[in-house]
C-alpha cells in the first residue's frame, strides 16, 4: 500500500512539473508578433526587449504603459519626434493617414495593442513605412524606435480612445 502511495505521489508531483514547463511556454507562445503587411512572423531579437515592460509586452500582448502618466507623455513627445503627427495629426485624429482612435481602424488588428505595435513597427501597405529599430533607415541600424518607445506612443494613442487595447 505505500508502493502504491509513493507512485501516485510521484506522478502527481511528474505532471505538476510538467504543467510548470509548458505554462510559461503557451504564454510567450501567445505572443507572436506579425508583419501587418502580409502576417509574416516580425523578427525582433529578444534582445531588443530591454526594459521590464518590454518584456512583460513580449510575454503577454499587454501593453503595462496603459494608464501610465508618465509613459504616456514621452509617448507623445516621441509621436511628434518622429514625424507621426504629419500623416495621422496631431491627436492622432486622422489626416492623411487614418485616425488612430477607432473603434473601426483601417487596419482592424490596431485595436489590440499588439496590432498597433506591430503596425508601428513593420509598417504597413499602404504607405506607412517602418519605425521599429533597425529597419526605419537600412543605412543606420541604430535609428528608430525601440520596443519600450512603440510601446509609449500606443500607451498615448490609447488616451484618445475608450479603448485601452488591454481587452
Amino acid at each position: 500500500m505505500l508502493g502504491n502511495k509513493a507512485v501516485k505521489a510521484t506522478l502527481f508531483v511528474s505532471m505538476l512539473a510538467l504543467v510548470g514547463l509548458t505554462l510559461p511556454l503557451q504564454a510567450s507562445a501567445e505572443c507572436k508578433l506579425t508583419a501587418t503587411q502580409d502576417g509574416s512572423p516580425l523578427d525582433i531579437k529578444a534582445e531588443a526587449f530591454d526594459t521590464p515592460e518590454a518584456k512583460q509586452f513580449l510575454d503577454t500582448c499587454k501593453n503595462p504603459y496603459i494608464g501610465n502618466e508618465a509613459a504616456t507623455k514621452r509617448g507623445q513627445k516621441l509621436f511628434q519626434l518622429y514625424s507621426c503627427t504629419a500623416c495621422h495629426g496631431g491627436q492622432a485624429e486622422g489626416a492623411v493617414g487614418p485616425s488612430l482612435h477607432g473603434p473601426n481602424f483601417k487596419y482592424a488588428k490596431n485595436a489590440t495593442n499588439k496590432g498597433m505595435f506591430e503596425t508601428i513597427w513593420h509598417g504597413t501597405n499602404g504607405g506607412m513605412g517602418a519605425k521599429g529599430k533597425g529597419l526605419m533607415d537600412p543605412t543606420d541600424p541604430e535609428n528608430g524606435l525601440t520596443p519600450d518607445e512603440v510601446l509609449k506612443i500606443v500607451a498615448w494613442v490609447r488616451t484618445h480612445s475608450k479603448f485601452t487595447g488591454n481587452e
